[in-house]
């Protein structure tokens, strides 16, 4: 038999493999039911160990969901303000470290809650999160205000990140120095691009409501309607497990 090549007298190309199937999104009802669970654990469990475990946990089930870009900056972040609680109960007879130490405490409590959010945040599409809003009984005027603040914070965040970096692109001396010397000038240099871009934001955010028909009176639908599905209620059950683990460890 005759071997069939290519244009150029070559082999042909191998089969190319399949691409691994993307995570699995979570539902926006179950992500809810777990923050409110991580919400309510938050204020029940007691002792530094059982927090550590939620923690932990809240980083490694959005690791699992698909939320791999931020989360060495969450965990940094997060081990941060351990330390600066640490050394604020080290030093409780300073001035005004102990209420520090607090502020701390209760964000270094409420972190699986926010890691929860942020994954919601990043993971969700627009359309899916109305979808599933619209299947809670979230209709009208309340809709469009939820979508438009869930969509505006990230934004807005994002540009504050990108001012800041511009911000030290043109700064010639140490950041420190530049608070200390000139810092009315220098809160002013940060607060009125934040003003201007949040104007724009805004602008942006009613245009985009309009071309994608958002109407108070009309139902809303998705491409991919949202739907709960076995992993969701696995994720909740785990969650509750957890937290229970969490309980008990800290008593």
């Amino acid at each position: 038999m005759t071997r069939v090549q290519g244009a150029a007298g070559a082999p042909p190309a191998a089969p190319r493999e399949p691409a691994p199937p993307p995570p699995v999104k979570p539902d926006l009802r179950a992500g809810l039911v777990v923050v409110l669970l991580l919400a309510l654990a938050t204020g029940i469990v007691r002792g530094d160990l059982g927090s550590a475990l939620l923690t932990a946990y809240a980083l490694a089930l959005a690791l699992a969901l698909g939320l791999r870009r931020p989360l060495p900056s969450l965990t940094c972040a997060y081990l941060g303000v351990q330390l600066v609680r640490w050394i604020c109960l080290r030093a409780a007879g300073v001035p005004l470290l102990p209420f520090l130490g607090v502020i701390a405490t209760l964000v270094v409590r409420s972190w699986p809650v926010y890691v929860m959010v942020s994954a919601l945040v990043v993971l969700l599409p627009m359309g899916q999160v109305m979808a599933a809003l619209d299947g809670l009984g979230v209709r009208g005027t309340a809709m469009i205000v939820a979508i438009v603040v869930y969509r505006y914070v990230p934004t807005l965040l994002g540009e504050i990140r990108l001012i800041g970096s511009v911000a030290r692109l043109r700064r010639t001396g140490p950041a420190w120095r530049v608070w200390l010397t000139r810092p009315l000038a220098q809160a002013e240099r940060l607060v009125v691009p934040v003003l201007m871009r949040s104007a724009r934001i805004a602008d942006e955010l009613s245009a985009v409501a309009v071309c994608k028909g958002m109407d108070p009176d009309r139902r809303r639908t998705a491409l991919i309607e949202p739907r709960l599905r076995a992993a969701d209620a696995l994720v909740v059950a785990a969650t509750a497990v957890v937290i229970g683990l969490a309980v008990r460890i800290g008593r």
